[in-house]
């Protein structure tokens, strides 16, 4: 119960990685999720919000990881899916 309001923010923030055609790394069923962006998404991203460069796969794309807590702000993801869904 502790977990479910961070899992269900980062299963939010996974399925509009998954609409926006983003692969991931791996399946992840907890708050912490990781798709591969290019290096332009990311610099986008970077602008407005915090997350970790996971590991480089080549000169462009890397995998982030996304990870929420209890106290993230469902807003905030609302802000966040948005953007990923309008990128390129």
């Amino acid at each position: 119960d502790i977990c479910r309001a961070a899992n269900e923010q980062a299963y939010r923030i996974a399925a509009a990685c998954k609409e926006a055609g983003f692969p991931f790394f791996a399946a992840s069923p907890t708050n912490q999720q990781f798709p591969i962006l290019t290096r332009a998404q990311r610099e986008r991203l970077e602008e407005k919000y915090a997350f970790t460069l996971w590991e480089q796969l080549d000169d462009d794309r890397a995998v982030v990881r996304f990870c929420t807590s209890w106290a993230t702000d469902p807003a905030a993801v609302d802000a966040l899916t948005a953007d990923l869904l309008s990128l390129p």
